[in-house]
């Protein structure tokens, strides 16, 4: 709809699909969570043993433990929720959902990833990930300025020109959603097209120049709301700095010192999701159509990444924690100002979304989405892929939404 973000989908500018993950707050909102003791497993199995603190708005509260009588629990939430999943009516054909508290783990896969040889979804299975591409992009970016390639202070101009107020607008406000400039995704003639067509030709050139052919939504600094368009730019910046490609940079600087093996940033020719993939399907008349293919270049750095489930369970624990960025940067990235007009603690950091408490960054494009949240004062992590998705809704976030609920009541308050 006019107005909507794209390949996020959660934050823009209504919130309605992230709301039903944030509790009711007011003003502005800075979010620093505490170190978590000890890096994720990245296994689909679970794992034994183990333990976290309780949660803190409940300090009588027991450790949450994931034994047996809980993950039964969050099994059966799982199956719950999912057997409501739809989108424009259609069932979501697979899932697969991960919490870790501690060292402790949970993973189970339901549903099909091929709706024809109903072959089952591969927890580890690759899907698309939309608007989680956003703290992948950024945290590449964040190492450029702890490399001193670039300055947070760095105006737009100085690597774009042509864009209305580039020459205020700074590489830390497009990272922190409060540029100002037109968002890309609410020409709806565009973003149709992808949708029928996701194959059309495209290129971040015909991207930026749209952008330039656009006024200013708002003076740089004046708010922060929700625009794709900051990230397909921060994704031509760090190029021209280092002068490779953006999946190149996201690699080496993210992906691959991360272990993340499972994760990638497209090149321009690559289309499709890496095998084995969870499948990629949106609702056509009523039906799960399969969209194999989807030019990258069209959500390029907003949204075009693929991920797996054991990698964002790793990376979830990066962005809270901040092991490729300095401590200084680091809290800069986790300092969060809340949306303007959303009368809740849900904002932006440097590439890092809270709501309330919860930690991360969700996402939603054609053919799926995910949800990857931390609660860093827990440990605990949650992480839901999907393949069933439009450009505006997926259901990984009611499925986290009831599965943080379950294991810590009151985190999730819906509008």
């Amino acid at each position: 709809m006019p107005g909507r973000s794209r390949f996020s989908w959660p934050v823009a500018p209504a919130l309605a699909a992230v709301l039903i993950l944030s509790a009711c707050g007011a003003g502005g909102s800075t979010t620093t969570p505490a170190p978590s003791p000890s890096a994720a497993s990245s296994s689909a199995s679970a794992s034994s043993s183990g333990g976290s603190s309780a949660p803190a708005s409940s300090p009588a509260a027991a450790p949450v433990r994931l034994d047996d009588a809980t993950r039964a629990r969050l099994q059966a939430s799982f199956e719950q929720t999912f057997a409501a999943a739809t989108v424009d009516g259609v069932p979501t054909p697979g899932a697969i959902a991960y919490v870790s508290v501690g060292d402790q783990e949970w993973t189970s896969a339901l549903g099909v990833s091929d709706v024809d040889t109903k072959a089952p979804v591969d927890p580890a299975g690759h899907g698309r990930i939309g608007s989680i591409t956003k703290p992948i992009v950024a945290s590449a970016v964040l190492v450029l300025v702890d490399q001193g390639k670039l300055s947070l202070d760095d105006p737009l101009a100085k690597y774009i020109p042509g864009i209305a107020n580039g020459d205020r607008i700074t590489v830390r406000q497009l990272l922190s959603m409060s540029s100002g400039v037109w968002n890309y995704t609410t020409d709806q003639q565009l973003v149709d097209t992808f949708a029928t067509a996701p194959m059309t030709p495209w290129t971040i050139d015909q991207t930026i120049d749209l952008i330039r052919s656009h006024p200013a939504d708002f003076a740089p600094g004046e708010k922060v709301a929700y625009c794709d368009s900051n990230y397909v730019l921060l994704g031509r910046i760090a190029e021209l700095v280092t002068g490779q490609p953006v999946s190149e940079v996201v690699r080496t600087l993210v992906t691959e010192p991360l272990g993340l093996t499972g994760t990638r940033m497209p090149a321009d020719d690559q289309p499709g999701v890496p095998d084995p993939g969870i499948g990629s399907y949106q609702p056509i008349n009523g039906q799960p159509a399969a969209i194999p293919d989807l030019n990258p270049t069209f959500a390029w750095t907003a949204g075009a990444a693929t991920s797996t489930v054991p990698d964002l369970a790793r990376f979830a624990r990066e962005v809270t924690d901040g092991s490729l960025l300095s401590p200084e940067l680091q809290a800069q990235r986790l300092a969060t100002t809340t949306f303007t007009g959303i009368p809740l603690d849900v904002g932006y950091g440097l590439g890092v979304l809270n709501m309330n408490d919860l930690i991360g960054h969700n996402g939603d494009i054609t053919g799926g989405g995910g949800t990857m949240l931390r609660l860093p004062a827990e440990d605990a992590t949650f992480v839901v892929l999907v393949n069933l998705s439009t450009n505006a809704e997926n259901s990984s976030g009611a499925i986290a939404n009831a599965l943080i609920d379950d294991l810590y009541p009151g985190r999730t308050v819906s509008r």
